[in-house]
């Protein structure tokens, strides 16, 4: 199978394409055809070394966690999948810039009819992070709710997800996206390059800050009892999360993949309150979708076709 790898630490220059053995399947697990992945910054967070601490790369090792594709063969004690089935996940570990992958059958989730293999690719970790950092800051209707990044992967869908719960939601971007997260249907679009975008700003419940790093300027935009949610773990972060006495709560969250998150994700697609809004590359053009997303100027998400 056609497969991209690296081999060492580094930036996109490092991804070099192989031809690997297609896996075989063992008990408990589901080979898969992938016609669809999608880059996310942990991909290239990894490969830098700049997670290194705690989540080393294994060389050589193949990027991406999200997944679409078609089923082609289980293995033993494997139910509810056969080949043939549309299936679509974020995997607990990195192995999608390939042509196939083999899957922990319990990390797998049909794909609706009606759903194509991009948005099945776009939609795991992104979305299940929008998802479980809302509900963490406890999203509820007639909320007020701040996005920070709304024109960017996790934001784009974090933006749909806060008005499919009711909230009024104002989206923070540049000039340039402002007509985008407008159409997502955000009630208010700041631009963030405008002199003083938050002078005379109401107070919010929630601000889901897609972009980092952590500044406790922000928490004079809460509400007491508001909540300031990142998924951009950094020391300040944490610090200002175990303080006990602020009335204004500052939540790290770390996502956690789960079939029935990507289900929530699924319905809200189908039901046309979720969509995904791609920019498509072929899988040996990754590196430039690399660059892409490092330059912080993709929009929604970046989904890499497989060949």
């Amino acid at each position: 199978m056609k497969a991209i790898i690296y081999k060492t630490y580094g930036g996109p220059e490092i991804l070099q394409e192989t031809d690997l053995p297609i896996p075989e399947v063992t008990p408990g697990t589901v080979l898969v055809r992938l016609f669809a992945t999608s880059v996310n910054p942990i991909d290239w967070k990894i490969a830098s070394g700049h997670y290194r601490p705690f989540m080393r790369a294994r060389f050589p090792q193949i990027p991406g966690f999200d997944i679409a594709g078609e089923v082609v063969s289980v293995g033993m004690s494997v139910t509810g999948f056969v080949p043939g089935a549309r299936v679509h996940a974020r995997l607990t570990e990195s192995v999608s810039s390939a042509q196939y992958a083999l899957v922990e059958a319990n990390e797998l989730v049909l794909i609706p009819e009606s759903m194509d293999f991009a948005t099945a690719a776009a939609l795991p970790l992104a979305g299940m992070t929008a998802l479980q950092a809302l509900r963490k800051g406890g999203i509820s209707s007639g909320q007020r709710v701040l996005i920070l990044g709304a024109s960017g992967g996790v934001g784009h869908f974090a933006v749909q997800i806060a008005k499919a719960a009711g909230a009024t939601v104002i989206g923070v971007c540049s000039n340039r996206n402002i007509a985008f997260v407008e159409s997502l249907g955000a009630d208010q679009v700041i631009d963030y390059g405008a002199p003083d975008p938050y002078l005379n700003f109401p107070l919010c419940d929630i601000i889901f800050d897609c972009v980092g790093p952590y500044s406790s300027t922000w928490l004079k935009h809460l509400k007491d009892g508001g909540r300031y949610v990142s998924v951009l773990p950094s020391p300040a972060l944490i610090f200002a999360s175990l303080n006990p006495f602020s009335r204004k709560k500052v939540i790290p969250v770390m996502l956690k993949s789960t079939a029935a998150d990507l289900t929530i994700l699924n319905d809200l697609a189908t039901s046309g309150k979720l969509k995904a809004t791609v920019q498509h590359f072929p899988l040996d053009q990754l590196r430039n979708a690399w660059e892409l997303s490092i330059s912080g100027r993709a929009v929604g998400k970046i989904v890499v076709d497989i060949g």
